[in-house]
């Protein structure tokens, strides 16, 4: 027996395949199921992973298996290998809005974790929450951290937190592009070169992401150092605050949110 599957090595399934193997787990302990030709040869030469197109041989392989195909594909993986899991496996799925329930009603009494990853896992900077069904305990939790912690930080959560994480985290990364996206182009209107506005913008981000994760000081306190009384920074805050920004913001992670109830339902 392998000690995982993956089914499903798109972009977060083959991210995670890809960092196990960089962390240490022996290619020949992971199985990928893919469709996707083109996809599954790559990240068997790459990797040395097995790999095959079938989900139900690849449940029927492991002991643990990572469930990260497309929610509207969920029904037909989970009939597919419904014969091949049972108590003695755990199922760990990364299935956006796809509730611990819905597993359990397809599979029967199986340890399930819900995780919900977002995309720089695929260089280990990922942030991930992981929530545990009816049958899953604390070994099982222990489990899934040890298998997600390659890809960054893992928190445990109520599933009934599942869908907000799902908007903050999960779509977040979506929301820092589009801000980078804005200030580029700014500062090309400002007079900037595409070249020197994308450098520009892109360490401003890394860097003003580094001090918030090294430093002790609260986002509003960070905040409060850059932006002198009468000062450009304050110019440009308060320019944000009367469009709305904040409010946006909040009414965007709402619409995430809701969506992510909607995927599940």
């Amino acid at each position: 027996m392998r000690e995982l599957a993956i089914l499903g090595g798109g972009f977060m399934g083959g991210a995670l395949a890809e960092g196990l193997v960089n962390g240490g787990t022996a290619p020949d302990d992971i199985i990928v199921a893919e469709l996707l030709d083109d996809r599954r040869k790559d990240l068997g030469q790459r990797l040395g992973v097995a790999t095959t197109a079938d989900p139900a041989r690849a449940a029927a392989e492991a002991t643990t298996v990572l469930v990260a195909v497309k929610p509207q594909d969920i029904t037909a993986v989970l009939e597919a290998v419904a014969d091949h899991i049972d108590a003695t496996n755990v199922v760990v799925s990364i299935c956006a809005g796809i509730t611990t329930k819905a597993f359990e009603s397809a599979l029967g009494k199986v340890a399930v974790i819900r995780a919900m990853p977002n995309t720089p896992a695929a260089i280990g900077a990922g942030a991930t929450a992981i929530a545990p069904g009816r049958f899953a305990g604390s070994s099982h939790l222990a489990l899934a951290r040890s298998l997600l912690e390659v890809a960054g930080e893992v928190v445990v959560v109520a599933e009934s937190q599942m869908d907000a994480v799902t908007a903050v985290s999960g779509s977040g990364p979506a929301y820092l592009f589009y801000l980078a996206e804005a200030m580029i182009e700014a500062a090309q209107t400002e007079g900037l070169s595409e070249q020197q506005a994308s450098a520009l913008v892109t360490q401003t981000l890394v860097g003003a992401s580094r001090l918030l994760a090294q430093d002790a000081a609260s986002p509003s306190e960070l905040r409060a150092r850059v932006t002198s009384p009468g000062g450009t920074t304050q110019a440009a805050l308060e320019s944000m605050a009367a469009a709305g920004v904040k409010e946006a913001i909040v009414a965007a992670v709402g619409c995430a949110r809701q969506r992510s109830e909607e995927l599940g339902s």
